[in-house]
């Protein structure tokens, strides 16, 4: 118990601390937070991208394509998503942009910046390929759905051919494509430009982290309705929802652990780069992801003992 608190706030305390240097950098004037919306581009059509490529390309076709395990977890992700929208659209009377970016934020959880560092010191460096199966769904599926809705809120005259071709060809959409293609094709990645793709894709994490800080200095976090209903379909219900499945398709093992952690995660930081971006819930999309964050020390703690983690 002890051991994954101390691992949770090993993982934790680093991602403030980035968050707080870039608030810092704001709110002191340092850098000037209208420049995050070019620092958000940059995450999105290159940096993170790059990363799922590799994570893709380098995987062996039998694990990105693990049976079960990939069914229930992408429907876990997929579920929750549908859920999210359906509460937005229905319940609480927002229109589709609206409930696409909330359904974003309640459904894709923290799996690259968070999942990573907590898997690799708790279950071991194999386990990152679940973080890779992950982001395939969320590239492939998810992405495409919320990049269409917004798109079309800034776009209306678009015919619905032209909207699809705005989607396949974001670098967030193709990139893992082309990454999933190579490992079927036992397509080898050179090691240079490997090293190249590497070498991009490790400032995602940083600069992203970094960027939601300075949106933060604009914006005043606020614990609002909308936020709590985020937290709560994030954090609590979505491991809910993916413990189900778990015991619907009957995991076990490491693979149960690793979609019942990841679901577990709080919201991911790329929801804050998508509402900055398209200028769609900003200050709730912020809100969510630094209270859910936070809120998230308790309730992964909790996921960890239920799945027997100590």
């Amino acid at each position: 118990m002890l051991d994954s608190l101390q691992q949770i706030f090993l993982s934790l305390i680093p991602v403030s601390f980035v968050i707080f240097l870039g608030w810092l950098a704001g709110r002191k004037k340092i850098i000037d937070n209208a420049h995050s919306h070019s620092m958000a581009t940059y995450v999105m059509n290159f940096s993170f991208p790059c990363g799922l490529f590799m994570l893709t390309a380098n995987s062996k076709p039998k694990d990105l394509f693990n049976g079960s395990f990939v069914i229930a977890f992408w429907l876990g992700l997929m579920g929750m998503f549908l859920i999210s929208f359906l509460i937005y659209k229905f319940v609480l009377r927002r229109a589709n942009h609206e409930s696409a970016q909330g359904a974003f934020v309640c459904a894709f959880p923290d799996m690259a910046f968070m999942g990573i560092p907590i898997f690799t010191a708790l279950l071991g460096k194999a386990s990152v390929l679940s973080v890779a199966i992950g982001n395939v769904c969320t590239s492939l599926i998810m992405i495409p759905i919320v990049t269409a809705l917004l798109s079309a809120n800034q776009a209306q005259k678009d015919s619905i051919g032209q909207l699809l071709w705005k989607v396949i060809t974001k670098p967030l959409v193709f990139a893992p494509v082309i990454g999933v293609i190579c490992s079927l094709i036992g397509f080898h990645t050179p090691e240079l430009l490997g090293r190249s793709l590497t070498l991009i894709a490790g400032t995602t994490s940083g600069v992203s982290l970094f960027t939601l800080g300075l949106i933060m200095s604009s914006f005043a976090i606020k614990f609002s309705r909308l936020v709590a209903v985020n937290i709560a379909l994030k954090n609590i219900l979505h491991p809910a929802l993916m413990m189900g499945l778990i015991l619907l398709f009957g995991l076990k093992g490491i693979f149960a652990k690793e979609a019942f952690l990841l679901c577990a995660m709080p919201t991911a930081t790329m929801t804050t780069m998508f509402a900055l971006k398209y200028d769609t819930q900003v200050s709730e999309s912020t809100s969510s992801a630094i209270l859910g964050t936070i809120i998230s020390f308790l309730t992964l703690t909790v996921c960890m003992v239920t799945v027997g983690i100590n």
